[in-house]
């Protein structure tokens, strides 16, 4: 589950961006922010540095959540 969060950079306005539902912390975010796009991408972003947006295709996002379920980056987690 997701929910929305206020979130608007200059480089991407307009998008419906959303967060994890258990992305916060005391109160801030520290989570990645999530939104489609018009021409059908999505858009990932860090909501602490609006300058930090990357655009992927729906199979790049495919192969990422493949990658994350199948642990090959749980050592960047804390």
């Amino acid at each position: 589950m997701s929910k929305p969060v206020d979130f608007d950079p200059a480089s991407h306005p307009g998008l419906n961006w959303s967060v994890a539902m258990d992305s916060h912390l005391d109160d801030k975010v520290e989570c990645g922010a999530f939104a489609e796009m018009q021409n059908g991408m999505v858009a990932f972003a860090n909501v602490n540095n609006e300058n930090a947006v990357v655009e992927l295709t729906r199979g790049e996002m495919a192969k990422l959540k493949a990658a994350f379920a199948a642990g090959q980056y749980d050592h960047l987690t804390v």
